[in-house]
């Protein structure tokens, strides 16, 4: 079958095919080469409501050809530049449109005058024909050497027949060939046809075998420009390259993808996606926010959670407090995007209700992971160190990072440790210390045992000035026991910092000679 060449006007396309359609059927007899007339064609198509002076889409094209029971077709482009005509050819396999073979690019005043040069060169890309047909006939049957070597034949007739190679290709990667043999033959191709999807595919997955990625990546980009309109080619490749942490590549195939198909909810959710992996954050909370647009139930307490997080990584703690209050409106009861919601709160300095929004979560869900810290971290921001410290606990028993709850609960408890310095007052001191021994005891490190060291030497020097006034011997006893604790912990400090834990030290053994002179006064 010959089809109207694609062309800028409504002549040229449609002159181009018929004088190739009349010279091929001059050219070879009927017992070798049925050529399908040009009634047939235009019955069909006006049948079907199509055009008959315009060249058809590629489908399009191939469902004619299959309903006219012909082998192949071919196509091609009638183009107009500064230096006059130019006619390009291709021969289609219908079986699979894919199978192009390039017959040629022809200069001409005017397009019925390539119509003897395309002949001739079909008629010598038929010489592969047969062989090409027996190599797929055979690699169908697993015969692989026996396609290898009817490929082999096929290019020896035709020496530019991208067709045989192919079928070589996809031979010798059926037959597990090394990516070198594959890519080579592959190659081959592209250098005769370089939008060659087949060949493109098959020296994609070459160079993966190879763990060659930059070659990879090249080759799935030209794979890509073969044919822009393939979406689920386009919709693989931003996925495999967002997940493969090579979201940035990904980033014009998926705006392609939108372009080509404004508001569809699929394309604006991988846009969203990988946007966000590309770290573009402002850009994927667009395309969220314009995928909420178009599909009210895409709007889920998931999504809202991670737009917002987005809005907390891009440093915008407003906006995402906004985009999370949106969420807890129509999701009043969901954890997670109440937890995001309270951190966002914090972030953009209304602590008081990101607390209230916190409790609320955990609520709705009380083993909420991070939110008992978090919880505790703004109550210990808050002055609330006592009830810091009961969330920190809950945080630990939930299961939660026992070193990232410590860290809140050191940091909580120097905060103690300083006010308590400041204020004089056991209170202080007992909060300090508990906040600090339950740092210590989650997760011991130098910083934490010197910290709880520090802070019972200073509470036990407090209380011997107590016990001196009220010759009390229970509180001497309390300072004793802090001053073990001091003598215990403090040498864990010495490697780290030396200098502070001599000097505790030092302090230490200058006080415990008082404690036991005032425990044997009034420990009677």
């Amino acid at each position: 079958m010959v089809g109207v060449f694609r062309s800028a006007d409504k002549t040229s396309g449609v002159q181009a095919a018929d004088a190739i359609r009349t010279r091929i059927s001059q050219d070879v007899t009927p017992k070798q080469l049925w050529v399908l007339p040009k009634n047939d064609i235009t019955a069909n198509l006006e049948a079907s409501g199509f055009p008959t002076n315009e060249a058809l889409a590629p489908h399009d094209a191939r469902a004619l050809a299959q309903i006219l029971r012909a082998d192949e077709y071919i196509v091609g482009n009638v183009l107009r530049d500064s230096a006059g005509m130019r006619v390009d050819a291709f021969l289609v396999m219908t079986r699979d449109n894919k199978l192009v073979q390039p017959l040629g690019s022809y200069r001409v005043d005017k397009a019925d005058k390539a119509a003897g040069q395309i002949s001739k060169d079909f008629r010598d890309a038929q010489k592969a024909f047969q062989h090409e047909r027996a190599c797929v006939n055979a690699a169908r049957e697993s015969k692989y050497d026996v396609a290898i070597a009817a490929a082999r034949k096929g290019i020896a007739e035709y020496p530019k027949s991208t067709l045989a190679r192919i079928c070589l290709a996809q031979a010798l990667f059926a037959q597990k060939a090394s990516p070198d043999e594959i890519i080579k033959v592959s190659q081959e191709v592209i250098a005769i046809d370089p939008r060659s999807k087949p060949a493109l595919q098959l020296a994609y997955e070459a160079y993966k075998a190879q763990n060659n990625v930059e070659k990879a990546d090249e080759t799935l980009l030209a794979l890509v420009a073969s044919d822009p309109s393939d979406q689920r080619l386009l919709e693989q490749i931003a996925n495999e390259w967002a997940a493969s942490g090579k979201a940035a590549k990904a980033v014009p195939v998926v705006e392609q993808l939108v372009k080509d198909n404004p508001g569809d909810p699929n394309y604006l959710q991988l846009q969203m996606r990988v946007r966000l992996a590309a770290k573009d954050y402002k850009g994927g909370i667009a395309s969220g926010e314009e995928l909420i647009k178009a599909d009210t139930a895409a709007a889920t307490a998931a999504l809202f959670t991670r737009l917002a997080t987005a809005a907390v990584l891009d440093s915008q703690p407003q906006k995402a407090a906004q985009l999370a209050a949106m969420g807890v409106q129509k999701f009043p009861n969901d954890g997670d995007l109440l937890g995001t919601y309270a951190d966002a709160l914090t972030r953009s300095g209304q602590s008081q209700q990101a607390m209230e929004v916190l409790t609320r979560a955990l609520q709705a869900n009380p083993k909420l992971p991070g939110a008992y810290g978090a919880l505790g971290r703004m109550q210990a921001e808050a002055g609330q160190a006592a009830q810091a410290l009961q969330s920190f606990q809950q945080a630990v028993a939930n299961g939660d990072s026992a070193s990232s709850v410590a860290l809140y609960a050191l940091a909580a408890g120097q905060a103690a440790m300083r006010k308590a310095s400041a204020s004089k007052a056991k209170a202080d001191y007992e909060i300090a210390d508990q906040l600090l021994t339950f740092a210590d005891k989650t997760n011991s490190t130098p910083t934490s045992s010197l910290l709880l060291g520090l802070n019972s030497l200073s509470f036990g020097q407090m209380l011997l000035t107590e016990a001196q006034k009220s010759k009390s011997c229970e509180t001497v006893k309390q300072a004793q026991g802090l001053f073990l604790v001091t003598q215990t912990t403090v040498p864990k400090a010495g490697r780290d910092n030396p200098q502070a834990a001599q000097q505790a030290l030092t302090g230490l053994n200058q006080l415990s000679p008082y404690a036991d002179q005032m425990a044997k006064a009034f420990c009677k």
